[in-house]
């Protein structure tokens, strides 16, 4: 599982220089629509998603198809039909001037800013930075740097998909509850939207004032 060591105590702050990619190629099938487009509370999930993403990041990127550009925030396309977020990230990883990316699903619709700033404090401490909730990888939510292209490559060109097996490769910082929990107090970071029923869901909670 490479170099995993729990995170005790954040750092103050990381030299490493940050971008987010946010994860916007997602097709929604169960959801009868591109999940980029889906309105939640006024706004699509991708609105919503770049919106947070700068108020942590200066430089932020999309991944997925080129219409989905935003004003100023630029759509990078991977060229790899079928692989998934991982060539997802090699392109946000070779697209981007900073240092690292840090990854947003736009179907997590309630990230906290705190949780993205807390993350992006950690960056200098691994070539990978993610969370690790009871035994389980949340690879959606990490930060990635630029060492990880090279391994990246090395695993599609082998077949692989799955991106929790990068972590094998390089050095990993797993950030467990005890830390994240207080840069999430409402649990919601790791929520998301796949089917009508968790849009449904989501829909109550910006009703009540969550995100």
């Amino acid at each position: 599982m490479g170099d995993q060591r729990p995170a005790v105590r954040p750092p103050e702050g990381s030299a490493l220089t940050v971008a987010a990619l946010v994860l916007a190629g997602g097709r929604g099938r169960r959801l009868g629509q591109r999940k980029a487009s889906v309105v939640l509370g006024g706004r699509t999930l991708l609105e919503r998603a770049v919106a947070r993403a700068q108020e942590v990041c200066d430089e932020v990127l999309i991944s997925g198809p080129a219409e989905l550009a935003l004003p100023g925030v630029p759509a990078v396309a991977d060229d790899q039909d079928g692989v998934g977020p991982l060539a997802g990230v090699l392109a946000g990883l070779t697209a981007a001037r900073a240092a690292a990316v840090i990854v947003i699903p736009c179907d997590s619709p309630f990230v906290p800013v705190a949780f993205l700033r807390g993350l992006s404090g950690l960056a200098d401490s691994a070539d990978v930075i993610v969370p690790l909730t009871n035994g389980f990888w949340e690879p959606l939510h990490g930060i990635y740097s630029k060492a990880c292209a090279e391994p990246i490559r090395r695993l599609i060109d082998e077949g692989e998909r799955r991106i929790r097996m990068l972590y094998d490769e390089v050095r990993v910082l797993a950030v467990g509850p005890e830390i994240y929990a207080k840069w999430d107090p409402e649990g919601l970071a790791f929520f998301n939207i796949n089917t009508p029923e968790e849009l449904l869901r989501a829909e109550e909670l910006v009703a009540r004032g969550a995100g």
